[in-house]
């Protein structure tokens, strides 16, 4: 009798301990899952793949335009050239130093050229060419190169676009009249030089005497 109590209580507790591991396990089953395991190494978050930036429409430099054509140049008419007007014939004065030493010969030059865009001919010989020189104010003729020098000769030249012709004299530096009977030496002080080429006038040029 009382080995049969020890193998019933013996029984009992194998049964009581079969109940108890499956509660546990029906606990344990219905509870949160269990995250993986991480692997170690850098905690630094992965790299981001680069995003390519757009280039700014203000940084290109536009292209340079196109030169613009060149226009096309005047067809002289047919037949020799024409005479030139007087609005495409430039006449200048030129004084070869700003100052002279009183006594000094002055070197002087007649520029004559055409400004126009065809050629055309011109007068410009000796008869209608004349260099002046006056006081500083250009009240007083003091000397022309035409009291002097002959004037005598016909000079008809083709004066092409762009072309100079210069004709250059010295000038004793004193004064003079028609005919040449006079002569008398200028003294120290500014004068005015001007050029005249068939009945075309310069700008006056200054210079000095010493």
């Amino acid at each position: 009798m009382y080995r049969r109590r020890r193998v019933l209580a013996a029984g009992g507790a194998v049964v009581a301990l079969v109940l108890v591991v499956w509660l546990v396990g029906a606990l344990i089953g219905r509870g949160d899952p269990v995250p993986a395991p991480v692997a170690a190494g850098s905690s630094s978050p992965p790299p981001q793949a680069e995003t390519p930036v757009p280039a700014s429409s203000s940084s290109t430099t536009p292209p340079p335009p196109p030169p613009a054509p060149e226009p096309p140049k005047p067809t002289p008419p047919p037949g020799p050239p024409q005479p030139c007007d007087d609005a495409q014939v430039s006449v200048k004065a030129q004084v070869e130093k700003t100052a002279y030493p009183v006594g000094e010969q002055v070197g002087f030059t007649i520029l004559v050229s055409n400004t126009g865009p065809l050629p055309c001919t011109k007068e410009i010989g000796r008869a209608v060419r004349e260099l002046v020189v006056t006081s500083a104010d250009g009240a007083t003729r003091l000397w022309s190169s035409n009291d002097c020098f002959a004037t005598d000769g016909s000079e008809v030249r083709v004066m092409q676009p762009g072309e100079v012709f210069d004709f250059g004299i010295k000038w004793r530096g004193t004064t003079s009249e028609p005919g040449c009977a006079k002569h008398t030496r200028l003294g120290p002080g500014d004068y005015l030089l001007t050029a005249k080429v068939a009945g075309k006038v310069s700008d006056p040029v200054v210079f000095r005497m010493t």
